[in-house]
C-alpha cells in the first residue's frame, strides 16, 4: 500500500514539474505582457514602428447620471437637462418614473434613465432614428441569467439605470422621443 501511494505522488509530482518547465520554456519564447520584443527578434524597416503591445487604449469614461436610493437625480458636470418640451416620453410605460433627459456640452452624447428588469441587468439603449426634427431612442432591459452574475443573488425588481446614448450630430433643437423596446 506504501509503496503504490509513493508511486503515485511521485507521478503527481513529475507532472506537476513537468507542467511548470513547460511553462518556463514559453516565458523564455515569449515577451511578459506590457513589453515589447527586442529589435532583433520583429525586423523593421526604416521609418515604420513596431507594432505596440498590451492592452488596447480606451476612451475616457464620461461620468454618468445618478440616482441615489430616495429617487433623487444627480447630473454630471458638462450635461444640462433638455427642456421638457423637447422630450416626448409619452410612449413610455408608467412603470419609467424618470422621463428626462440630459445632453452633453456638444450635444452628441445624450443621458436618460432606463429601468432594468432586476438588480443585477443593465439597460441597453440606442438610437432608433435621427432626422432633422426627432432623434428616437429605444431604452430596453437586458437580461442577466437566472440566479444572477458570478454567484451574486439579484432581486427581482424593477431598478432605474443611467444609460448614455451617443449621437452623430448635436441634438440641437430636435425632440428626442424616447420608447420602451424589447
Amino acid at each position: 500500500m506504501k509503496t503504490t501511494l509513493s508511486t503515485a505522488v511521485a507521478a503527481l509530482a513529475l507532472l506537476v514539474l513537468a507542467g511548470c518547465g513547460g511553462a518556463a520554456d514559453q516565458a523564455d519564447q515569449a515577451p511578459a505582457p506590457g513589453t515589447t520584443q527586442p529589435a532583433s527578434a520583429a525586423p523593421t524597416t526604416e521609418g515604420s514602428q513596431p507594432p505596440q503591445t498590451g492592452p488596447a487604449p480606451t476612451k475616457p469614461q464620461v461620468p454618468q447620471v445618478t440616482i441615489a436610493p430616495d429617487g433623487k437625480v444627480s447630473v454630471p458636470a458638462g450635461f444640462k437637462e433638455l427642456p421638457a418640451k423637447q422630450v416626448n416620453a409619452k410612449a413610455l410605460p408608467e412603470s419609467y418614473k424618470e422621463r428626462r433627459v440630459w445632453a452633453s456640452e456638444d450635444g452628441k452624447s445624450l443621458q436618460l434613465v432606463g429601468i432594468a428588469s432586476d438588480s443585477c441587468a443593465g439597460v441597453d439603449a440606442q438610437v432608433l432614428e435621427a432626422t432633422e426634427a426627432v432623434v428616437k431612442v429605444s431604452l430596453a432591459p437586458m437580461t442577466s441569467p437566472q440566479g444572477g452574475t458570478e454567484g451574486k443573488m439579484c432581486a427581482t425588481v424593477i431598478t432605474p439605470r443611467p444609460v448614455e446614448v451617443p449621437l452623430e450630430q448635436p441634438v440641437g433643437d430636435r425632440t428626442v422621443e424616447v420608447v420602451a423596446g424589447g
